[in-house]
């Protein structure tokens, strides 16, 4: 998701090796990568995304296997309701 130009910037600086840096050159051949600055903010933003993501699902587990036997059941009878309540939706 690309920012706005009129978004707040800071400055910081990398150290890149030079293979790194010479395949990020490479990428700014393409019409939509304007300078490395914007590759490496693009390249972070989606990471950063994928990590949050990979965080939720993390606690999403932590708290599954954390339920007790009888709300890990209670969570499955709500799991067939949802399904069949979605079913029905969709077959209207």
């Amino acid at each position: 998701m690309p920012i706005s130009s009129n978004a707040p910037k800071v400055k910081v600086t990398v150290t890149l090796s030079l293979d790194v840096a010479r395949q990020l050159d490479a990428l700014l051949d393409t019409p939509e990568i304007r300078s490395r600055s914007q590759l490496v903010e693009e390249a972070l933003r989606q990471w950063l995304e994928e990590h949050t993501r990979r965080e939720l699902e993390r606690q999403t587990e932590e708290y599954y296997r954390s339920l007790s036997p009888s709300a890990q059941e209670e969570d499955r009878e709500w799991v067939i309701i949802a399904t069949e309540a979605a079913r029905q939706f969709w077959e209207q």
